[in-house]
């Protein structure tokens, strides 16, 4: 389900739904800002993210169109982390206590919630494994491999390699030096955007 198609929601959050509209790097929410709103993507993407003390960022996932983003507020009285704009974002605001009366209301819009986050919680799972790999091109082909269809091993990179280096936890200078080192050693073959697992790296 496309969380921030209007057409796709409940008819009781039609009339509260609002649409917002985010610059590049621009601020959603911040952490610990009072919960007031939950958010889908509508169009672009936003990184959900915090920062230690010393000021670096520690990134927790992207949030992609049709997605929900902020779930986990709908059960807290402020944010756990900070949402930033990776692109111009457009994003459908709900107010929490509409969208929790939705879940309570609407067993089928409730079950389809469920099974995004289920798929968002085993992503992020996968993802944390990858980023306990240590070698890099091992990380970077687990990644390949993740993202690969069964029927083929043919994987369209449709983000920008900065957006997926953050989700691995390596610099866009490593994850371009890397998938230039497993070309070079035969794993993968490279067409722009358009990236084939070949056989000695299945």
């Amino acid at each position: 389900m496309n969380f921030a198609e209007i057409d796709e929601l409940p008819a009781a959050l039609h009339a509260v739904a609002e649409y917002r509209s985010l610059s590049l790097g621009q601020v959603l929410f911040h952490r610990n800002d009072k919960v007031q709103m939950i958010y889908a993507v509508k169009s672009g993407q936003l990184r959900l993210l915090h920062y230690t003390k010393s000021g670096q960022s520690i990134s927790h996932y992207a949030v992609q169109i049709g997605e929900i983003c902020s779930e986990v507020s709908l059960f807290l009285d402020v944010y756990t982390c900070s949402a930033i704009a990776e692109s111009p974002t457009q994003v459908l605001a709900f107010p929490k206590q509409a969208f929790l009366d939705a879940l309570r209301q609407h067993v089928d819009w409730a079950i389809a919630v469920m099974m995004q986050l289920t798929y968002r919680l085993h992503t992020t799972k996968v993802m944390l494994e990858l980023r306990s790999i240590r070698s890099a091109q091992e990380r970077v082909l687990h990644y390949l491999q993740f993202l690969a269809t069964p029927e083929k091993n043919v994987i369209v990179l449709e983000q920008p390699l900065k957006n997926i280096a953050a989700d691995l936890s390596i610099s866009p200078e490593v994850l371009s030096r890397t998938l230039t080192q497993l070309e070079d050693a035969g794993a993968i073959a490279r067409e722009k955007r358009r990236i084939t697992l070949l056989e000695s790296s299945a």
